[in-house]
């Protein structure tokens, strides 16, 4: 049998877009009357929010809106437990959580308006080891579960204590490792577009998984899965 394909070079649909640099990604998407989007994050691990002031933010000439908690639907989603925030509402949980989102006529002007906003912390004790959030003593992140466990699943199979009686050598280590991101070959970015193909938004953007995207943001807007479009 005759293979054209099977170990055989084959050249990449894009390459020449992209080593040319032709090759549209998600930074490069203009749409007619665009606003830029820029969030404003915490800069403390895990804090109680007291308020957050955004009067100056908002009279800054060129800025049309700034999002809160309050101003969405439904503020919460997961992958597992339903208890991740799209914006800080009360506490922030990490450093980087979002707490405000401005949308202005400019990246300028939207990174101008972060500035502006003054966010009032109360500083609250932190967790940054697992074994340390074992612990019965632990500070409690999340008030709605019982521990700081998310999910545990059983996995059992076979007679553990015979293996070890029968093994010629038992070795117990413990290894630990750096965090690992990805490497994206562009920024991550989208742009939402508003009641573009009888729908309520059409999503544009680097998105891996758009299915679980659509789902999240149908969710997070109450809206159904129709009126939701991701390219």
């Amino acid at each position: 049998m005759d293979y054209d394909k099977v170990n055989k070079p084959i050249k990449r649909v894009d390459a020449y877009e992209k080593v040319t640099g032709k090759a549209k990604f998600g930074a490069d998407l203009s749409f007619p009357n665009m606003l830029y989007g820029k969030v404003l994050r915490s800069k403390y691990p895990h804090a109680r929010i007291v308020k957050i002031h955004i009067e100056k933010a908002l009279a800054y000439p060129g800025v049309e809106a700034i999002i809160r908690a309050e101003d969405i639907p439904n503020n919460e989603f997961g992958v597992i437990v339903q208890n991740q925030q799209v914006l800080a509402r009360q506490q922030v949980f990490y450093i980087g959580d979002g707490i405000a989102v401005v949308a202005a006529e400019t990246k300028e002007t939207a990174a101008k308006a972060l500035e502006l906003i003054e966010v009032e912390y109360e500083e609250l004790p932190g967790i940054f080891d697992p074994e340390e959030a074992e612990k019965k003593d632990a500070p409690l992140i999340h008030s709605e579960l019982e521990n700081n466990q998310v999910v545990h699943h059983r996995l059992r199979k076979g007679d553990t204590e015979k293996g070890f009686t029968q093994a010629e050598v038992i070795l117990e280590r413990e290894y630990t490792t750096q965090f690992v991101e990805h490497g994206y070959i562009e920024p991550e970015s989208l742009v939402a577009v508003p009641h573009e193909h009888n729908t309520l938004v059409t999503i544009y953007g680097s998105i891996q998984n758009p299915f679980s995207c659509r789902n999240a943001v149908a969710s997070v807007l109450k809206v159904p899965l129709n009126k939701v479009r991701i390219i």
